[in-house]
């Protein structure tokens, strides 16, 4: 009992995890964007951009504190000099040491330092808000691409079905032709249409091929292209309320990362403005400076050289002052400075007021498209659905006489065409269900 047991664990396990293991490796719409945004290159640029505006803030914020700054200076002269101590001409060799400690701290730039603190304060949200909106351009690539391969995928099948249809009709067709029933052109005919629709299955699976690659490159997926497996999600349309065109956008408006980009870049050169007229006004600086220095020419009442510690204390002097710099005229470059960052305002301005209006317009168009589809939809059941009753009769009727082979290839080319054209109608409305999702503030892909 005891090993009859063991071999049934064995045997679950066997089953079991070759199942789990497979339904890990098969990568959902929701994981392929997931990896993209971990992955992507472009993404990384942006996230660097992020970092590089935190250090630019920081900088502004490092200019409200004083410079401090050093120098050591030794000199060996020969032949004609100055005698730093008597300054008179002297000749022969000697050696002078100079040290110097300094501070110069800006006290007050007509406001400047705090309207450039502002500026690079919105510019690094305005650099995050821009990395999300990335982020969100970057899923419905992703999306888009999927839905590529899904579309293509399905096509492929339908061409398979088809050539299974058609096989089944020349397999018939040999049949009687074989009793005398059917005529070696209806066959060849046939044969013909079982072909090219072999073709089309061929192309189908290469085109699907080519949209598995984009949406390989798009993610930057470093395996091989047959290693991605994609899951593809049933299709479920759901009586969703998406409100109307006014709701979505409001709704959109307080969240949308690329409008808080462009607002935030208009306060930015707002606050630049503000910068650049800061100019115009007096700058109040504070400085301070010690120095000392050991000459070699610098002697007692003996004629013996004064020693290095005693030179470096009496030589020492302090110095501090207060500097007002008061700006009257600098080739007009600070005035032609304000009048180009006003364009630049007005440029912000006039973007983000066209950005809401393309805005609005994108959303009502999705919303219009997405009902739109949702009835090509229905339509196009219905469509499939007489189109199959169709071709069964047309197949009774042919195998009867009543119809021609041309017949029979046309209804069957209706039914294959009606197939595709739900395939397209579903697929386009999955994809503005996603982005009406979106605009309704729902992050599908986390």
């Amino acid at each position: 009992m005891e090993i009859s047991m063991k071999k049934l664990i064995y045997i679950y396990l066997l089953i079991i995890i070759p199942l789990s293991t497979k339904a890990d490796s098969l990568w959902t719409l929701k994981k392929c964007v997931q990896y993209a945004i971990e992955n992507n290159l472009s993404i990384y640029q942006e996230a660097l951009k992020v970092n590089q505006a935190s250090i630019d803030v920081k900088n502004v914020k490092w200019q409200y504190a004083p410079t401090i700054g050093s120098s050591i200076n030794g000199t060996f002269n020969a032949g004609r000099s100055i005698d730093p101590g008597t300054n008179t001409y002297i000749d022969h060799q000697f050696f002078n040491n100079t040290s110097d400690l300094s501070l110069n701290w800006t006290l007050f730039q007509g406001f400047k330092k705090k309207y450039q603190l502002k500026f690079e304060e919105y510019q690094l949200q305005a650099s995050k808000f821009q990395l999300q909106n990335a982020k969100e351009k970057l899923v419905f690539e992703v999306v888009q691409a999927f839905y590529d391969v899904e579309y293509n995928y399905e096509l492929w099948e339908i061409t398979k079905a088809q050539i299974k249809l058609s096989q089944t009709i020349v397999d018939r067709a040999v049949y009687q032709q074989d009793l005398g029933l059917k005529a070696s052109a209806d066959v060849a005919e046939m044969r013909a249409q079982l072909e090219k629709e072999r073709m089309l299955s061929l192309q189908a699976h290469n085109k699907m091929m080519e949209a598995k690659s984009r949406l390989v490159n798009i993610m930057n997926y470093t395996s091989s292209l047959n290693s991605l497996s994609l899951e593809f999600e049933q299709l479920s349309i759901l009586s969703k309320n998406f409100g109307n065109e006014e709701q979505l956008y409001t709704t959109f408006f307080q969240q949308s990362a690329l409008l808080k980009t462009h607002f935030l870049s208009l306060q930015s050169r707002n606050e630049k403005l503000k910068s650049e007229k800061a100019s115009y006004l007096p700058e109040f600086s504070l400085y301070a400076n010690m120095n000392t220095g050991y000459f070699q020419t610098n002697t007692d009442e003996s004629g013996n050289v004064i020693q290095f510690r005693e030179q470096w204390k009496n030589n020492m002097n302090q110095m501090v002052g207060v500097r007002l710099y008061i700006p009257i005229f600098h080739q007009n470059t600070q005035r032609l400075a304000v009048q180009r960052t006003k364009i630049q305002v007005v440029e912000s301005e006039a973007l983000l007021n066209q950005q809401q209006q393309e805005l609005k317009r994108t959303i009502g168009n999705d919303l219009r498209e997405w009902k739109a589809f949702q009835k090509e939809i229905e339509q196009g059941e219905k469509v499939k659905e007489a189109s199959e009753l169709a071709y069964d009769v047309a197949v009774q009727k042919y195998e009867e006489g009543l119809i021609d082979i041309v017949t029979l290839l046309t209804v069957k080319q209706k039914l294959g065409q009606a197939e595709v054209d739900l395939l397209l109608s579903e697929l386009n409305y999955l994809l503005k269900e996603k982005l009406l999702m979106f605009y309704q503030g729902e992050k599908f892909w986390i």
